[in-house]
């Protein structure tokens, strides 16, 4: 609906990023943690039922813009993929660089704050650090040579 609104009133061009892999996340780590080592991935060490509400969501949304694409030829609707590449970078590094144990959050008593934020991928636990946003947009860019080349990233940057 916002987008619809926004081509009403005139805006042509359009990125909507989907859902990041909640079940990496510190917060939902540590805040619904399991005792069943089934409930997480075996790779990643994410929580399976969360990841995969996400990338359902995703592909509604996928769907969705797909819609809105036909409705609206004249603007272009892009989907970034959060998903693909935070998935990527989950497989080094798990944990956050300001807080601390559980949902320990910066400013509070006894939290900390890492020596190297570029090591981590989390920098509390809900925010990327500088260098996760740094490889995601890497990758986005370098996938939009041309609008061809763009339909067919992985990083799903497309029209």
């Amino acid at each position: 609906m916002a987008i619809e609104r926004l081509i009403k009133h005139g805006a042509t061009s359009f990125v909507v990023p989907g859902t990041i892999p909640s079940g990496c996340t510190p917060h939902i780590l540590s805040s619904f943690a399991k005792d069943d080592p089934a409930e997480y991935n075996s790779t990643t060490g994410c929580l399976e039922d969360y990841n995969k509400l996400g990338m359902h969501h995703n592909l509604l949304l996928q769907e969705a813009l797909e819609k809105l694409r036909g409705r609206h030829p004249d603007a272009m609707i892009v989907y970034a993929d959060l998903f693909g590449p935070i998935i990527d970078m989950v497989e080094d590094v798990l944990t956050n660089c300001c807080g601390g144990p559980g949902a320990l959050i910066c400013g509070d008593q006894g939290a900390h704050v890492c020596e190297k934020p570029a090591a981590r991928l989390f920098w509390d636990v809900a925010h990327l650090t500088e260098a996760a946003y740094r490889y995601i947009a890497d990758g986005w860019l370098g996938s939009i040579d041309s609008p061809a080349t763009a339909r067919e990233s992985r990083y799903q940057l497309v029209r």
